[in-house]
């Protein structure tokens, strides 16, 4: 049985943790600068402006700044303020984490109809993970060793709670939106249009949020060594903010070509006390985006 404290080990863990990280900036690199035109047709004035456009662009900058802040500490040889380095990745990271999931939070909020327990449910489970978020910043920390020329991280475990607590917290927002889209559906236009869209998009989420958090939680749970706890958080976040950021240009899109007909011709759907189902689809996808 493989002793994954064995130095060796940890030695490979660490280079394979290398190329998965350059590989994963490399792919969101090429994402982040082949996109660019979506924010310069939006501040040009080609696309209608909305106030989130400020949290999607967050969302991509943390992301594009912490995968630098990665890179160089893995490639640093020379002596680095490590500590400095690692609340910085983290900062930046957790801030991309957080961000994404706002946009979710808005999403809910948007697909409800400003319910007020939803609104309150989402932004209190969102606040929970900001909180176990800034607790993760605060406690890891990470030294030079010289003899291996890097910085090392170490005491990794005490991140668990806070990796543990953001899967659970999208997956929470994730079921409570694929309720609403189903209410969506019942109530609305449940085959064609932005209903279709949005439940087409809940799934891919639901699917990847898994997919990206459930293997870094296991990995820091089963807590094997230092590099292994750490290895797939950056996937994991880089995996999230693409989505999230693809999720969110595809909805803008669809809301901006199907404004003018919508105005022409409006798709009334029944409003219920109880249902509380935005009366139209343009009205969803404005406020989602």
């Amino acid at each position: 049985m493989v002793n994954f404290r064995d130095p060796t080990v940890i030695t490979s863990d660490s280079w394979a943790v290398v190329k998965l990280c350059h590989a994963l900036g490399s792919l969101y690199f090429w994402e982040f600068f082949t996109t660019l035109d979506y924010e310069w047709s939006v501040f040009r004035g080609h696309r209608p402006y909305r106030w989130t456009i400020w949290i999607y662009l967050l969302t991509r900058v943390a992301t594009l700044v912490a995968v630098v802040l990665n890179i160089v500490g893995l490639d640093v040889t020379t002596k680095i303020d490590c500590q400095l380095w690692i609340t910085l990745e983290l900062v930046f990271g957790y801030l991309a984490f957080a961000t994404a999931s706002l946009l979710i939070v808005l999403r809910v909020i948007a697909i409800w109809n400003k319910n007020r327990v939803v609104v309150a449910i989402a932004v209190g489970v969102w606040v929970i993970n900001i909180a176990f978020l800034i607790q993760g910043t605060a406690r890891l920390r990470s030294v030079w060793v010289p003899a291996q020329k890097q910085c090392v991280v170490y005491d990794t475990e005490s991140n668990k709670p806070n990796i543990i607590v953001t899967l659970i917290t999208d997956i929470i927002l994730l079921l409570i939106m694929l309720v609403g889209l189903l209410r969506l559906r019942r109530y609305g236009d449940g085959t064609f249009g932005l209903a279709r869209l949005l439940w087409k998009q809940g799934i891919i989420w639901l699917f990847l949020a898994t997919f990206a958090e459930v293997t870094p939680a296991v990995f820091i749970s089963l807590n094997l060594n230092d590099v292994l706890n750490l290895m797939f958080q950056i996937p994991s976040m880089t995996i999230m903010t693409i989505a999230a950021t693809r999720m969110y240009r595809s909805l803008a899109d669809f809301a901006s070509e199907s404004t003018e007909v919508l105005l022409d011709n409006p798709q009334t759907v029944p409003r219920t006390k109880s249902a509380s189902i935005p009366s139209t689809q343009r009205e969803v996808a404005s406020h989602t985006v």
